[in-house]
């Protein structure tokens, strides 16, 4: 999770306060949710549960639960505290904390598991800033990454190493066959790329492009497929190829680096 400002964090509860987050297995992964470390206290007792969704006032849990555990926390007490966990890169342990809670309501999850509950809490205070700004920075790398899909980076050596990549002379897998490639410019949507080899033959092939993090050598996937490719003037052994990202293979990392740039240097 990148540094980021008291301001930051305050324009990011201002404008999605009441935005829900769906926890799908995707969605989970890309903000670093630890589903072991949730935990509901409610009447003295920690139950784990499974954090459905949440807002920055609210959230939804699935929890089982027992008729008697049901009916404690229906009757003895409806506030108590909501524990989550995520994992931050540049930390080994999950980063922790609670939240003050009210339970709002109950529904049962499914009329074939009786023992199963959605708890609606209400957050009786604002969260912690960790978790403004790890969802804050999620749902704005996500709207840019849309609005901003095919603003073109025209790219260096000092502009690729900015936006925190290793070199714009990478690899790109062709069908799964790899190829030396030059990148030329970059988008959330898309890269143009220099490749050795005949146009011709790289017209709609799926495309793997990889780039390597500065900050820890990890490689970083992209998936799309070649949209177009073109002879580079005067040369007919090196290709310009357009390759277009499959957005469910554009992983987090890449939107946040390039977010992280876009607002830095172009606005």
């Amino acid at each position: 999770m990148s540094f980021l400002t008291s301001q930051t964090i305050q324009k990011y509860y201002d404008m999605f306060s009441k935005i829900e987050v769906t926890y799908s297995k995707e969605v989970s992964r890309a903000v670093g949710l630890n589903q072991d470390d949730v935990l509901l206290k409610v009447a003295g007792i920690q139950w784990p549960c499974i954090l459905y969704s949440s807002s920055f006032e609210s959230a939804k849990v699935i929890i089982s639960l027992k008729p008697e555990q049901f009916e404690k926390i229906k009757q003895e007490s409806t506030s108590g505290m909501l524990r989550l966990g995520f994992k931050v890169p540049e930390k080994v342990d999950s980063l922790t904390f609670f939240i003050n809670i009210k339970v709002r309501g109950f529904n049962r999850y499914s009329n074939q598991r009786q023992d199963l509950y959605f708890l609606q809490l209400d957050f009786t205070q604002r969260p912690p800033e960790d978790f403004i700004a790890i969802i804050g920075q999620f749902l704005e790398v996500n709207i840019n990454s849309k609005k901003r899909a095919d603003e073109r980076i025209a790219i260096r050596e000092d502009v690729i190493k900015k936006i925190g990549f290793v070199s714009a002379t990478c690899v790109v897998y062709l069908d799964k066959v790899p190829r030396k490639c030059i990148i030329r410019d970059l988008s959330f949507g898309g890269a143009q790329l220099l490749i050795p080899g005949l146009a011709k033959f790289m017209q709609s092939k799926s495309a793997i492009l990889r780039l390597i993090r500065i900050d820890n050598g990890d490689n970083v996937d992209i998936g799309g497929v070649v949209v177009r490719a073109t002879e580079l003037e005067g040369r007919k052994d090196i290709a310009i190829a357009g390759v277009q990202f499959n957005p469910a293979e554009v992983p987090m990392v890449f939107k946040t680096k390039l977010n992280t740039y876009l607002n830095t240097h172009k606005g």
